[in-house]
């Protein structure tokens, strides 16, 4: 699962990513801070995204790390795993990030709900997965928690065949 953090959502302007993060079913995770690239200088930033990440201007340009270092690190992470994501945003902020680093997208992001469709889970699986992640991981709006929660997510449907099917 990937989450990506931003400046602000782009119905409120021209957002760019600042956190991302990638967690696997098995548990492990990653997640960087990303430097802002020059380019990105007089995009939009929301306070309001501020405040729900607790990520700030001055904490990227002294945490964050060089965009490239980024999307290779992310792309020798995922290696050969399918990246999936609960919204089409996070491709759109993966592409944004890919395209100020000079390099090519290195995985496509699938959306879950394709996943949970394809396996046949019905809408109260799901919902009880979700409920037992949130409790859980109960910290919203950080990449890392939001990544592994949907892993979690995932992992708990696995764990259970979807209805009507037995094994």
């Amino acid at each position: 699962m990937i989450d990506f953090e931003a400046s602000c959502l782009p119905e409120y302007g021209q957002s760019f990513p600042i956190e991302v993060a990638i967690a696997r079913t098995d548990g492990d995770s990653r997640a960087w801070l990303i430097r802002p690239a020059d380019a990105w200088k007089y995009w939009d930033w929301s306070e309001e995204a501020e405040k729900l990440h607790g990520i700030s201007r001055d904490l990227l340009e002294e945490k964050g790390l060089p965009l490239a270092q980024v999307v290779a690190e992310m792309s020798e992470f995922v290696h050969d795993c399918n990246v999936y994501a609960d919204a089409d945003l996070d491709q759109y902020w993966l592409e944004v990030l890919c395209h100020a680093a000079g390099s090519q997208v290195p995985f496509p992001v699938h959306y879950l709900g394709e996943f949970i469709k394809k396996r046949g889970y019905t809408r109260a699986q799901v919902v009880s997965a979700l409920d037992e992640a949130k409790n859980r991981l109960p910290k919203e709006h950080l990449a890392r928690e939001d990544a592994k929660r949907l892993a979690m997510v995932v992992k708990l449907l696995l764990d259970q065949p979807p209805e009507g099917l037995s094994y």
